[in-house]
């Protein structure tokens, strides 16, 4: 059982388990009280200021409290990334990390 969870999970592409599993540890660690989501927001006077570079990335990894939405964004985001991934960026795994990267440093 194990052991097919893990080649199943080894199976994805790897932007796409990468993403996905930082989005669910980020939520999980929020829920624990292990992080709070006010150091987690996008917040650019913190940023420059006092260097606090990781808040350009985890705001995109946190998606609120586990529930009904939180399964239903997971579910989309691996899907769609999944797809992208072995659709439209088959074996050019950087350039789907730079599209990733790049369209979330635009918004």
């Amino acid at each position: 059982m194990a052991q097919d969870f893990h080649q199943q999970y080894m199976s994805v592409p790897p932007v796409t388990r990468t993403y996905t599993t930082a989005c669910v540890l980020t939520t999980i660690a929020v829920q624990l009280d292990i992080l709070s989501p006010f150091q987690l927001y996008f917040n650019q006077s913190l940023i420059w200021n006092k260097y606090q570079i990781w808040r350009l990335f985890t705001n995109f990894t946190f998606f609120g409290t586990i529930g009904f939405n939180f399964i239903f964004n997971m579910i989309f985001t691996y899907r769609y990334c999944k797809m992208l991934e072995e659709g439209s960026f088959r074996s050019r795994t950087a350039d789907f990390y730079h599209d990733v990267f790049c369209s979330e440093e635009l918004l």
